[in-house]
């Protein structure tokens, strides 16, 4: 890529569907059969991963957007691990551990002072996996654990299979 900058993440855009919805994004992923919505600070960091805005200029553009009583670098690292988590990231860089994460949502709660503050801002990539059209076709009659007369897995609300083959 031109113009890139060192350590700077990119938005993944390949096999991807992105919807706006008033403030946050709804990303649909082709190769994982799967659905995000990114509330707005999620969205905003996705949005300017482009190459050229490291971690630094990321912090800057959620200042501006949410406010600089808000944003702080826990808030960007935050935002990066759950993208990179959902693959809505190109090269990202090594995982973070988890116990990273946890710390930096707990620096960034402790700073703000409110939880209700925080979470305002707190990124969030809500996932929903769709089924395959075979799984979605699927009857649901090797289960012993659903009581409900569905005619597909996929569609059941009161099953509660764990061990079933046909819901997996």
């Amino acid at each position: 890529m031109v113009g890139r900058v060192p350590d700077a993440p990119v938005a993944r855009q390949d096999g991807l569907l992105v919807e706006e919805v008033e403030d946050e994004l709804v990303v649909y992923d082709q190769r994982r059969d799967s659905a995000h919505r990114l509330n707005r600070t999620a969205a905003i960091v996705w949005r300017h991963c482009d190459g050229k805005h490291d971690t630094a200029q990321l912090l800057q553009v959620l200042e501006a957007e949410v406010g600089k009583d808000l944003a702080d670098e826990d808030l960007v690292e935050i935002s990066l691990d759950m993208l990179a988590d959902k693959g809505l990231l190109e090269d990202a860089a090594p995982a973070r551990a988890p116990e990273e994460t946890r710390l930096s949502r707990r620096r960034f709660i402790r700073r703000v002072g409110t939880v209700g503050a925080a979470a305002l801002v707190l990124p969030s990539v809500t996932s929903l996996v769709a089924p395959t059209a075979a799984h979605a076709q699927t009857q649901c009659t090797t289960c012993t654990a659903c009581t409900s007369s569905c005619t597909s897995c996929a569609t059941c609300t009161s099953c509660v299979c764990t061990s079933c083959t046909a819901c997996g």
